[in-house]
């Protein structure tokens, strides 16, 4: 198709290349392809929130918890004496 015939059909061919048909003319030797944006799902643009690893045991987390508590303590008082 020239690009005479496509500028007559221009919302025609939108349509047709919205709908996923194959849409192409031709502007001075160049071949031009008309192709639909695809955008993706939303579910495509999810991202996994970091949480427990795999093995990681409430005994694990409490343990860490405790130590962690121990330390500020232990900054604090330093600090504040």
């Amino acid at each position: 198709m020239t690009i005479s015939k496509a500028r007559q059909n221009l919302f025609a061919l939108a349509e047709a290349a919205s709908r996923g048909e194959k849409v192409e003319f031709v502007y001075k030797g160049k071949t031009i392809k008309l192709v639909a944006e695809k955008k993706p799902s939303k579910l495509a643009r999810l991202r996994p929130m970091p949480g427990i690893e795999p093995g990681v045991t409430f005994e694990n987390i409490e343990g860490d918890l405790r130590r962690m508590n121990a330390e500020i303590t232990a900054d604090w008082e330093r600090r504040n004496r």
